[in-house]
């Protein structure tokens, strides 16, 4: 066969064969593109697990049985037997609101509703507590190391969102940079919730309700 008949018979081919228009796939690659990667939802499902067996580990009285240290929550260690040793209270150093902020490595938060305290005082140029009367609430940095100690037996203690409420009076200690733990005064008064406000703990203590405590939270 010569070049001229194959090019004819190759035509006369082309003319026969049905060839389908391609179907649009577009929608089905989108929608793969833009799926969660399985792995990353394996692990975002990991991670949330891990965090809900820390809470359940803070409250669970069957897991706390026979463990001393519960968890740390940003900067602030709970167990539920006393230290085996404690140094007497750190000197506190009343100061005005000026004078706090010079020696805070972070900013000093007053929540709207309760404005300006009537006295504060500091350890350590790390610590900071404001006073509003009854109420007490403490401000340092959560996220170098432990600051204050907690003793709790865990019964009641709530997790509400990223907060941490203890309905009860406890013992407080505070761990300076050496990580002693040194006793507190002991207060009447110990209801107490925690948060974090970006780098800052937050620890507002008083004869309050929660409600009245998560108001305060969020001004």
């Amino acid at each position: 066969m010569s070049d001229s008949d194959l090019e004819a018979a190759l035509r006369d081919l082309g003319h026969r064969i049905h060839v389908p228009e391609p179907p649009d796939v577009t929608h089905q690659v989108l929608t793969r593109i833009n799926a969660p990667n399985r792995r990353n939802r394996w692990l975002t499902a990991l991670v949330a697990a891990a965090t809900a067996f820390a809470i359940a580990f803070a409250v669970s009285p069957a897991v706390r049985a026979g463990v001393q240290h519960l968890l740390e929550f940003a900067g602030v260690e709970f167990v539920d037997e006393p230290p085996a040793t404690t140094a007497p209270p750190l000197p506190s150093q009343e100061v005005s609101l000026d004078e706090a902020k010079k020696q805070m490595p972070f900013e000093i938060h007053l929540p709207r509703q309760l404005g300006t305290p009537d006295k504060i005082t500091v350890h350590e140029g790390r610590f900071v507590t404001l006073y509003y009367g009854d109420l007490r609430l403490d401000q340092f940095d959560g996220t170098i190391q432990s600051t204050i100690g907690k003793l709790i037996n865990g019964e009641g203690v709530e997790q509400i969102g990223d907060k941490i409420w203890i309905p009860y009076p406890h013992v407080f200690f505070y761990i300076d940079r050496n990580g002693q733990w040194h006793d507190e005064e002991p207060r009447g008064a110990g209801q107490t919730l925690l948060w974090q406000r970006g780098q800052v703990t937050m620890r507002l203590e008083g004869d309050l309700t929660k409600e009245r405590a998560l108001e305060i939270s969020a001004s």
